[in-house]
């Protein structure tokens, strides 16, 4: 009944506001408005309106990505009227006549331009403007601009999170792919733009307008065009990864990936276009533990615990050096055909298809985790999206979404032998992760309505998301042993279950790497018994918007809305997120159009309680699963013999469960900014952000730590609670530049941020007291920048250069122990001397409070700076007949959808489409190119180099151990080059 009458109130909400904005008062001066549409009219966004007087300074605005545009504030007289846009013929009307306050309707529609004109290279101007999408601090890529990006989807993936910048909050922003959300991104080669944090304070979305990415795919064109691209590159091309130790023992590996689209008409009506890509990776992930013990003869498996000192059993600083690098082969290939059809004038229809499967071998090793922990993996994905365009009227455009994806994953350990876990040391036996299997069913529904008026353009509709997943799963039923650091378990009186192997040899304990695995005994013991391996779970989730950009005058706008949301699950039935912001142009002498825009905004942006927590908590149950676990389970409890764990310490069972007062999570976010014109081809913007995050998600884990573990005890209750915060401040310098031959874009972030969780897996160190984990958060980067762009140089040669810098991570000092038995090891030591210590000196710490030792705050220390600079180098060769200027602009008119209209995503139909160079590669202005180019991965070699070991049970406590993933290294090289060719008709 609430959200019944959530409906109803926007429905009023609308019909209310629709005739106050028909009669908005009209302007001083006289205005000229109207719809720029190509051939078959299909809405053209980004064309150039030029009206120019008798006498003065012509006036230039563009249409907005609704097709529509709107010159205001025009003195009477005559004007000459000039329409530009890349791919098409100049559109030109003389005796435009504009009478004092009279608005002038004329709507433009646009002749293809032909193949005998002469080729002109011109920049895309970049002005400063007061449309609510208009933001200068936002970047859009497409074209060539996009060479700059790798083509593979997943370090794709990464590079995009980078260029969105640090999203305020614990879950970042979000990508959206042709307005979607969820599921995998498209083979580069079907991407026609992204557009990043544009819009910030719209209220169509659900998460935060700084840190959303959007994508869109290629429509069909008018024409066939064609693209392939082969790519690879072996160890011979690489450097190495300084974990390999002096004697760089690597295996060879190589990655070959090809990537491909080819589009073009159906008929009068349709066009398609189909995009695809394969990888193949044979790489390696290299494994370096702080400590081993293990047989000579066999060093890749480490000794039972309590077997070390023999003579078959001998310790090591760690593994050797022949072994460390171990294969993990991977394959991915996806398909994304995409048809577009004009079902009448008016009315476009949308059918996109993508097929994406995975393949992993020996996958979850590395660092310190050992080749026999890892697993298998394999998914695949199926996704169908359908989109139906209605122009109902000059004013009104309908936009109706259909989206269903379904996903299925598997999961096999290498061994289903109990998982041997020394902390900050290796983690060793199999996989705790045992056998899974995943099936997902995602149906997304969304209808939206665009109305544009005189002073106001309106949006409201609404979403419907709804997520199923059947999962079958062993993890936890082989059990895990977890050692922990004591400096002489043989002689701690604190040891109540002495290993009798300690008697009279007490110098075997002494090695403070891992003693309490050198005398077998285990600091616990977990082990789940599962009775039902196959749950179900639904999450759904409802969004309802209305906004109104309302534009009093030509140099100000000034935007108000609000979104409605709900889920079930958790108490979130009643979420509203107001959104409100202005942009005010700066006047100008001479009525000059602005060069300088004044923005501010105000949100508040809610965060969905996620699937995987809530299976979790139909699996711990205690009925679906029976979680048991054991504290100091004594010396008889050992891998070969799980029976005897509970001979002499009894058993906690574990459950999780929602805290009876949860609810969905929400960040309240304030921002303003400058945006500035620098002459006719840059711009520049500077924002301050402040976010405060309330009600956010983390997991308290709830037990009597004086209730000694020897009795039988209550279980451990897990509950995921709503009782986080955050604190988070920002500034943002956002600069483009669009010049002949030259583009540029970037921004540079300082961030300062506190909070008190990380997530909603972060457990707190008191369970009655989250205020003393409240300190640095470690999703904030203080400092964080991005470059990128592309560079035409004489003879058909490209540089596409990419940069991503920033500062250290900050990261929690634990002592890798549970002397409280929470089952948790997250305790945090205490320094030594004041209150500060060294990061990297293990006796500037205490594990325990001896006087008035200060405890180390959460995340004291900050783990390293990186910088990745990636370079990609093309030579275009062409040949066949000269191409017109369609292929000198980069494909943008020639790739314009004549059949069908691209779908600009709740915003009408029309935009942008892939000619040659919107399908890759470089135009070489002939009908056919063929292009030799190659791409180097941190092209100068910076050892990017991960979190340090943060544990005190680890000899390396401090040091480095692995490379930072995700767009700044592979784990198996530190630099990387491919080379690529590529041809294009």
């Amino acid at each position: 009944m609430a959200l019944r009458g959530v409906i109803k109130l926007f429905v009023y909400l609308f019909v209310a506001l629709a005739p106050v904005a028909a009669i908005a008062q009209q302007p001083a001066g006289g205005s000229v408005h109207g719809t720029i549409v190509d051939p078959d009219s299909a809405l053209i966004p980004g064309a150039t309106v030029t009206l120019t007087p008798a006498k003065g300074k012509p006036v230039i605005v563009q249409s907005k990505s609704d097709g529509t545009y709107t010159a205001q504030g025009l003195a009477a007289g005559t004007y000459s009227m000039t329409v530009t846009m890349n791919g098409f013929a100049a559109f030109v009307r003389e005796g435009v006549r504009v009478a004092a306050g009279q608005s002038v309707a004329v709507d433009v529609k646009m002749a293809l331009q032909t193949d005998t004109q002469q080729i002109q290279v011109t920049a895309q101007s970049a002005q400063v403007s007061v449309d609510s999408d208009s933001n200068a601090s936002s970047t859009v890529i497409k074209g060539k601009d996009l060479d700059a990006l790798s083509d593979d989807p997943d370090e794709l993936s990464s590079e995009l999170s980078a260029l969105a910048g640090p999203a305020a909050g614990p879950n970042g922003g979000q990508i959206y792919v042709d307005g979607f959300t969820g599921g995998q991104l498209p083979p580069k080669s079907s991407i026609r733009e992204i557009r990043i944090n544009q819009n910030p304070f719209s209220a169509q979305y659900d998460k935060l307008g700084f840190g959303r990415v959007e994508v869109f795919t290629k429509p069909g064109t008018d024409k066939y065009h064609g693209f392939y691209s082969i790519q690879g590159g072996d160890k011979s091309f690489n450097t190495s990864n300084p974990f390999l130790g002096a004697s760089n023992n690597q295996p060879d590996y190589h990655t070959i990936f090809m990537i491909g689209s080819i589009s073009g008409p159906i008929n009068r009506f349709s066009s398609f276009t189909v995009g695809g890509s394969h990888r193949t990776i044979q790489d390696n992930s290299i494994v370096n533990p702080g400590g081993f013990y293990a047989d000579p003869a066999n060093p890749t498996v480490p000794c039972n615990p309590g077997t070390t000192g023999t003579q078959n059993c001998q310790y090591s600083t760690s593994v050797p050096e022949s072994i460390r690098a171990v294969a993990h082969p991977q394959t991915r290939s996806d398909i994304s055909p995409r048809i577009d059809l004009a079902l009448g004038e008016k009315n476009t229809l949308t059918v996109r298809y993508q097929y994406e499967v995975n393949g992993q071998q020996n996958a979850g090793i590395g660092n310190t985790t050992l080749a026999t922990a890892g697993y298998n993996a394999e998914s695949n994905e199926n996704t169908i999206q359908i989109s139906d365009t209605q122009i109902v009227n000059p004013h009104v455009i309908n936009e109706t979404r259909f989206e269903y994806q379904r996903s299925y994953a598997t999961q096999d350990p290498l061994s289903t032998a109990p998982t041997l876990s020394v902390q900050g040391i290796f983690t060793a036996g199999g996989s705790s992760q045992g056998t899974q299997r995943s099936t997902q069913n995602h149906i997304e529904v969304q209808n939206y309505t665009s109305v544009a008026l005189e002073k106001h353009f309106m949006r409201l509709g609404g979403r419907l998301r709804t997520t199923s997943e059947d999962l079958t799963s062993t993890q936890g039923q082989n059990g895990t042993f977890t050692y922990s650091f004591l400096l002489d378990p043989c002689t701690d009186p604190k040891q109540t279950n002495k290993p009798s192997a300690c008697a009279g040899v007490t110098t075997k304990c002494t090695v403070l790497s891992i003693s309490s695995y050198q005398c077998g005994t285990p600091g616990q013991y977990a082990v789940t018994k599962i009775n039902q391996e196959t749950v179900h779970s639904r999450l759904t989730d409802v969004g309802l918007y209305a906004e109104d950009d309302w534009k009093p005058k030509p140099n100000l706008t000034l935007s108000a809305g609000i979104r409605y949301e709900a889920q079930n699950v958790i108490n979130s039935n009643h979420d509203f997120a107001p959104r409100i912001s202005f942009a005010w142009g700066i006047p100008r002498k001479g009525g000059k159009s602005p060069v300088t825009v004044v923005r501010g905004g105000y949100g508040i942006f809610y965060d969905r309680f996620n699937l995987t927590n809530y299976l979790n908590t139909l699996q711990l149950n205690g009925t679906t699963w029976q979680k048991q676990t054991f504290i100091n389970p004594g010396v008889a409890c050992t891998p070969d013999h799980p029976e005897k764990c509970g001979t002499s310490a009894a058993s906690r069972a574990t459950l999780y469960t929602l805290g009876n007062g949860i609810r969905s999570s929400y960040t309240m976010q304030a921002a303003v900014g400058l945006d500035q014109q620098l002459g006719r081809y840059a711009t520049m913007s500077v924002n301050y952000l402040n976010a405060r995050g309330a009600h956010e998600f983390l997991t308290r884990n709830f037990y009597d730590p004086t209730t000694p573990t020897v009795t039988p005890t209550t279980p451990y209750r897990y509950q995921y609670q709503s009782a986080g915060v955050f604190r988070q401040n920002q500034l943002m310098f956002n600069g483009n530049a669009r010049l002949p031959k030259v583009t540029l874009f970037g921004f540079y972030a300082i961030s300062f941020a506190d909070a008190n969780t990380s997530g909603a897996g972060f457990i707190p160190t008191s369970n009655t007291n989250t205020k003393v984990d409240y300190g640095r958060a470690t999703f904030a980067f203080r400092q964080f920048g991005v470059f990128g762009g592309s560079l035409n140089f004489p003879y058909k040669i490209t540089a596409s250069p990419f940069m991503i810098a920033q500062a250290g991570t900050p990261y929690n000092v634990i002592t890798g122990t549970d002397p409280l038995g929470s089952s948790v090891y997250n305790t945090r030591p205490y320094f030594v001397n004041g209150d500060s210590g060294n990061c990297r000196n293990v006796n500037d710490f205490s594990l325990t409070q001896t006087g008035n030792l200060t405890p180390v705050p959460i995340n004291y220390c900050t783990g390293p700076a990186n910088v990745t600079f990636n370079l990609r180098l093309a030579k275009a060769f062409g040949f066949g007949p000269k191409t017109g200027a369609a292929a000198a602009s980069g494909g943008q008119g020639q790739g314009q959808n004549r059949r069908g209209g691209g779908g600009d995503r709740g915003r009408g139909p029309g935009g942008p489409g892939g000619g040659p160079m919107g399908m890759g590669g470089t135009s070489s202005g002939h009908k056919y190119t063929f292009t030799l180019g190659a791409q180097a991965f941190n092209l100068f070699n910076m050892v990017p180099y991960g979190t340090p070991t943060s544990s005190l049970s680890s000899p390396r406590f401090g040091q480095f151990t692995t490379l930072a993933t995700g767009p700044f290294s592979s784990q198996t090289a530190v630099r990387r080059i491919m080379l690529q060719a590529s041809f294009n008709f």
